[in-house]
């Protein structure tokens, strides 16, 4: 089923009079136009489209003098169908008046070198059909290349193959599909799919978001909740085993401070401090050896004649332990 935007969605001026409607019996089929524009940027957007068609009805009613722009209805390429003059009126594009009563006009929005998109095509198919439906005779699908007397380019190279290719014909059912056209359904239902999934994918994961989040709150309050009970059981479990007379022990009041005038040694001074002890060790005897005679022996003395140290330097002696190691070689200059 086709949903056809209306006229005032493209803000169509109303039409000068007209030729009237088709007749059931002398329609034959559909012609496929395209508007031959010679210009190979796309026209896709909704709003490009609706200033599309206004310029071919200024051009069809003001430089060629006819009541309406030409054709019945228009398809874009992202498969919305648009009316035109609508599907039961007699068009003004095949090439002249006998062509206008046996054939109807479906215009498709293609530009040069482009290719009918499968929104395109399975719209198409939809106005065809329901073309046939208001029209029962009227089965042929036809290029305008291939009715016009004075011969033509329309609809193009692209559109023309896609009508060889029954790329437009309506089908009964899925199993009177051609390939392509098959291709074509199965594409677009895996990409309808993929974007379900997505949209499913998305949805999912907000509501498991608000799921975890509710989860952890319920757990939080389940816990307060549960911890509360068991320590009120706990209280009750103690005092369900404790003897009938059982009282607790009231807690004793901390002591005040002492009261000098009840205990007057209070009021003494503090005795003196101990003594302290002294527990240094007696001094060991002198190591230094002595002579027979009980004279130490003489010292060598430096030319200042002071003695010589352990490290042969005048002075303070050197502390015990390891030599000092040496100091690292400095890194050369980068």
């Amino acid at each position: 089923m086709v949903t056809y935007l209306p006229r005032s969605a493209w803000r169509a001026r109303p039409p000068n009079g007209g030729p009237g409607n088709l007749t059931t019996s002398r329609v034959q089929g559909a012609v496929i136009h395209w508007p031959g524009t010679g210009t190979t940027t796309g026209i896709h957007s909704q709003a490009a489209v609706a200033s599309a068609l206004r310029g071919w009805q200024n051009f069809h009613m003001d430089d060629r003098g006819w009541s309406d722009i030409a054709y019945q209805i228009a398809v874009d390429q992202a498969g919305r169908a648009w009316t035109l003059r609508g599907l039961r009126v007699q068009s003004g594009a095949n090439g002249n008046a006998d062509l206008n009563e046996r054939y109807g006009a479906i215009l498709l929005v293609l530009v040069t070198g482009e290719q009918p998109t499968a929104a395109m095509k399975a719209t198409t198919r939809g106005v065809i059909a329901d073309f046939r439906r208001i029209f029962p005779r009227g089965t042929a699908i036809r290029p305008h290349s291939a009715v016009r007397p004075d011969g033509t380019d329309c609809p193009g190279p692209a559109a023309r193959a896609a009508i060889a290719r029954g790329d437009f014909t309506p089908t009964s059912s899925e199993d009177d599909m051609t390939p392509a056209q098959m291709q074509e359904l199965k594409n677009f239902i895996e990409a309808r799919s993929q974007a379900y999934a997505l949209w499913v994918h998305r949805q999912l994961r907000k509501d498991l978001s608000a799921v975890v989040k509710a989860y952890a709150l319920d757990i939080k309050n389940y816990e307060r909740q549960t911890d509360a009970a068991d320590a009120q059981r706990a209280a009750a479990a103690v005092w369900a085993s404790a003897p009938d007379n059982f009282e607790p022990k009231p807690t004793p009041d901390p002591e005040g401070e002492p009261d000098p005038a009840a205990e007057p040694y209070l009021l003494l001074p503090d005795p003196d401090p101990m003594p302290t002890v002294d527990t240094t060790p007696d001094p060991a005897p002198d190591p230094t050896p002595v002579n027979g005679d009980g004279s130490a022996p003489p010292v060598a003395a430096d030319g200042d004649g002071t003695a010589p140290t352990a490290s042969g330097e005048t002075g303070a002696p050197t502390e015990s332990g390891a030599d000092p190691e040496p100091n690292p070689t400095p890194y050369p200059q980068q």
